[in-house]
C-alpha cells in the first residue's frame, strides 16, 4: 500500500497494487483521502471519519483501514490537520443551540425485534465471535431487505441503522466468508434446531427438499454438471433445505456436489440429523427422494416420515391390485379442491429379506406384505427356506385414484420410457432399468451389427388402462390415518417450493459467484440467516388482511421510511414522527413497537 499524489500535489491518494490472476495484469485501485496544502494533508470525510474511529472507536477498525493509516502517517507525520472552516454569527448561534441528525432506524426495529424474539444475535455469537456476528447479521438484513450482491451493501449500511454500526468494503466481505467456519455453522444450526422446536407449540411435520443454484466461477469442487430445474447452461450447486411444515420457517440448509441427485442426497441428510442430534416428528419427502435404500434407512434408523411413492414397481402394484375393488365404493369418494378422488388406506409389512442359500446368496431384497383386511394387522410369515427375514415395519399405504391425472401421469410415464429407450440404443452395453423392463425388449437378430430395442405396446397401454392416475404415500406416522389425511398433509409443500423460490430469485442466490467452496458455504448460510427474517415476516404479515398481498419490495418500502430525529446541545434528546397507516399495520402485524 503507497500514496500516489497528483502532478500539481493538489490530491492525495491511498493505493494498494493487486494481481489480477484472470487477467494476467496487475491492478491498482485508488482512494481519494484528501488535499494538499503547503505540504500539510487536509483529510476529506472518508479519512476524517476512518481518524475519528481510530481516536474514539479503534477496536472497529479492519485490518485494512489500519494499514491506511499507518501509511498515511509514516508519509505525513503531524502534517495533518482537519480542513479550516469559516465560522460565521449564524453558524455559532446554531451549534449552541442546537444540533439534529436523522437516523433511518426501520430494517433495524424490525429485524432487531426478530432478532430478540429468537435469540439469533446470541446464536451467531455463540457460534462464531460478536464482531462476525454483528457482520452477519448486518449482511442478512441487507439481503432480506434489498435482495441484492453483498457488495452491493455499503450504501445501504451506511444509510441505516444496523449491528455493525457502519458498511463492509467487499475487502471485508472477502474476508467474513474466509472467517465463517464450517465447526461455527454446524454450531449455529444445533443450536437454531433446539431454539425453534422449543419455541413451537405443538409437534410439527418438517419439510425436506432439494433445489439447484447455478455457478458463475471457478475453483468449486462441488460445482458439477447436473439437472437444473431452471435449464441453465452452467455448472450447478444442490442446495438441500429443511423448514417447518405450519410456518415454512428454516431449520437447516447444506450445499452438496452438483451431481448429485435427489435420491442419494436424503443418506447424507440423516447423517447430519445424527450428528445434530435432531430427530424430526414427520419427515415429508416428495416422489424424488423415493428409493428402497432410503425407505430402509428412514426405518431403520427410527425415523417417522410420509413418504410419496413413484408408482413404477411391483411391490406398489400389488398394493394397488389388492386395492382395486374398492374403487367400486361410493364411500371411497373424496374430493379434494377441484378433483374427485378414490381413496384407500392399507396396512401394511415392510419386510427386508436376505437370501441364504441358491445363486444369489447373501442378497437382501424388500418386500411389502399386505395385511389381509383393512383392520388387520398379521406379521409376514415367511415359507421360504432359501430366505430370511431381517426386519418388519409396520406401516401403511396410502392410495388415491383420479381419472383427471390418468392422462398427464401416462404422458409423464411415456416421456420417462423414451428416454430410457433412447439411452439404451445408444449405448449397447446399457442395461435396461428394473422398474422398465417389462415395456422394453431388448435382442439382436442373426448378424445384426446393433441389437434392437422395442417397446411392448400391449404392456404399456396396460399400464395407462391399470396404473395412471394414481398417487400414492408411504407411512409410519400413526396420526395420518387416511388417505385423505395424507394428501392433506402433502399439500403443504407449497410453503417450501415458494421459500426455495424467494431465496433464489430474492436472495440473490440464482447464481453465485465465489471463488472457493468455503466462500460458497458461509455465502449461502448468511442466505439463510436472511431467510429467517423473511419468513417470520411473511408468517406474522399473513394473518393481517391489509398486509397479506404486500410483496416484499412494497413491505420494504414501508419499513425503510420509518426515521428518527437525534437532538443534541440543549434539547438533547429523539423525536419520532408520525407513522403512516401502513406502517402501523405492518408494525402491528410484526408485533414491533416503535419508541416515542
Amino acid at each position: 500500500m503507497y500514496i500516489s499524489e497528483t502532478v500539481n500535489q493538489k490530491y492525495c491518494y491511498i493505493c494498494q497494487t493487486t494481481w489480477d490472476k484472470t487477467n494476467k495484469k496487475y491492478k491498482r485501485p485508488s482512494k481519494c483521502i484528501g488535499q494538499l496544502h503547503n505540504n500539510t494533508l487536509i483529510p476529506n470525510k472518508y479519512l476524517t471519519q476512518l481518524l475519528t474511529k481510530q481516536t474514539t472507536n479503534p477496536t472497529t477498525l479492519t485490518n485494512n483501514e489500519n494499514l491506511i493509516i499507518k501509511t498515511i502517517t509514516n508519509k505525513y507525520g503531524t502534517n495533518i490537520k482537519t480542513k479550516p472552516t469559516k465560522t460565521t454569527p449564524q453558524t455559532l448561534t446554531q451549534q449552541t443551540i442546537q444540533t439534529a441528525q436523522t437516523q433511518f432506524i426501520g430494517p433495524n426495529i424490525v429485524f432487531g425485534a426478530i432478532t430478540k424474539r429468537y435469540h439469533i444475535d446470541q446464536l451467531l455469537e455463540n457460534a462464531f465471535n460478536p464482531t462476525t456476528a454483528k457482520d452477519i447479521l448486518s449482511l442478512s438484513w441487507y439481503l432480506a431487505s434489498e435482495g441484492n450482491a453483498l457488495n452491493d451493501s455499503d450504501s445501504y449500511l451506511d444509510y441505516y441503522t444496523n449491528p455493525r454500526g457502519s458498511s463492509l468494503s467487499s475487502q471485508d466481505i472477502t474476508r467474513l466468508l474466509d472467517t465463517i467456519t464450517y465447526d461455527g455453522i454446524m454450531t449455529f444450526y444445533k443450536q437454531w434446531l433446539k431454539e425453534i422446536i422449543k419455541t413451537t407449540k405443538k409437534p410439527d411435520k418438517i419439510l425436506y427438499n432439494l433445489t439447484s443454484i447455478s455457478y458463475n466461477g471457478e475453483n468449486i469442487d462441488s460445482a458439477q454438471p447436473g439437472y437444473n430445474h431452471d435449464h441453465a447452461n452452467l455448472p450447478q450447486v444442490n442446495y438441500a433445505l429443511l423448514c417447518l411444515r405450519s410456518t415454512a420457517m428454516p431449520l437447516f440448509a447444506w450445499p452438496l456436489n452438483g451431481n448429485i441427485t435427489d435420491i442419494n442426497t436424503l443418506k447424507t441428510t440423516l447423517q447430519f440429523f445424527q450428528k445434530l442430534k435432531f430427530n424430526p416428528d414427520c419427515l415429508m419427502m416428495d416422489r424424488g427422494f423415493c428409493s428402497i435404500s432410503n425407505i430402509n434407512a428412514m426405518f431403520e434408523n427410527g425415523y417417522t416420515f410420509l413418504q410419496a411413492i413413484r408408482v413404477n414397481a411391483n411391490w406398489i402394484y400389488n398394493v394397488i391390485d389388492a386395492t382395486e375393488s374398492l374403487w367400486f365404493n361410493p364411500d371411497a369418494k373424496i374430493i379434494v379442491g377441484e378433483r374427485t378422488f378414490y381413496a384407500s388406506t392399507v396396512d401394511c409389512w415392510w419386510v427386508r429379506t436376505k437370501k441364504i442359500s441358491g445363486k444369489y446368496v447373501g442378497k437382501e431384497e424388500v418386500l411389502v406384505h399386505v395385511c389381509s383386511g383393512l383392520a388387520s394387522r398379521d406379521r409376514y410369515v415367511n415359507v421360504d427356506v432359501g430366505v430370511e427375514v431381517l426386519e418388519q415395519y409396520l406401516c401403511r399405504v396410502f392410495v388415491l385414484f383420479c381419472q383427471d391425472l390418468v392422462g398427464r401421469f401416462h404422458d409423464r410415464f411415456m416421456g420417462r420410457l423414451k428416454v430410457e429407450h433412447d439411452r439404451l440404443v445408444g449405448d449397447e452395453d446399457a442395461v435396461v432399468l428394473v422398474e422398465y423392463e417389462k415395456y422394453l425388449r431388448v435382442y439382436r437378430k442373426k448378424y445384426a451389427s446393433h441389437r434392437t430395442v422395442e417397446y411392448v405396446a400391449e404392456l404399456i397401454a396396460q399400464h395407462r388402462n391399470k396404473y395412471a392416475g394414481y398417487v400414492c404415500f408411504l407411512s409410519n406416522d400413526l396420526t395420518i390415518l387416511s388417505a385423505e389425511d395424507a394428501l392433506g398433509e402433502y399439500s403443504t409443500r407449497d410453503y417450501i417450493e415458494k421459500d426455495f423460490d424467494e431465496m433464489k430469485n430474492e436472495v440473490d442466490m440464482a447464481r453465485i459467484w465465489v471463488h472457493s467452496d468455503g466462500r460458497m458455504r458461509s455465502r449461502l448460510f448468511i442466505s439463510f440467516i436472511a431467510e429467517i427474517y423473511m419468513r417470520e415476516i411473511r408468517v406474522c404479515l399473513r394473518n393481517s388482511e391489509s398486509c397479506l398481498k404486500l410483496t416484499r419490495k412494497q413491505i420494504f418500502s414501508h419499513i425503510k421510511t420509518i426515521y428518527k430525529v437525534t437532538f443534541k446541545g440543549e434539547y438533547c434528546g429523539e423525536v419520532y414522527p408520525e407513522l403512516s397507516r401502513q406502517q402501523r399495520e405492518i408494525l402491528e402485524a410484526l408485533n414491533v413497537k416503535v419508541q416515542g
